[in-house]
């Protein structure tokens, strides 16, 4: 039940940071609009402007499941072992501000 709890409360955390890092991805193309300017050839402004195909659907599904799924495969080994809260604090820190460095880089540096 332990581990089960775990990584069910790590999925939910992945999850919260998903919409987090979008709260400050808004924050950020609003102070820094020259961040958010699409490539050419690329539609730009929203999800509801672009035309929905199997590609960007499949990525804006990677884009919502595959923190949640990372931070429930990190829940399950982290609490494969009895560890106290202050490791599992310590490692939901580092593994939001991973998935927030890793998200800001791939979208608005490399804009892939």
């Amino acid at each position: 039940m332990h581990r089960f709890l775990g990584t069910l409360g790590f999925a939910v955390v992945g999850l919260l940071s998903v919409f987090a890092w979008s709260l400050i991805d808004t924050r950020l193309c609003t102070a820094y609009a020259r961040l958010c300017i699409p490539r050419a050839g690329e539609c730009g402004g929203g999800l509801d402007t672009c035309p929905i195909t199997t590609q960007v659907f499949a990525d804006f599904a990677l884009y919502l499941l595959a923190p949640p799924v990372l931070f429930a495969g990190l829940g399950y080994l982290l609490c494969a072992r009895r560890s106290n809260f202050s490791v599992a604090a310590k490692c939901i820190a580092i593994a939001i501000v991973m998935h927030w460095l890793s998200t800001f880089v791939a979208m608005r540096v490399f804009h892939i």
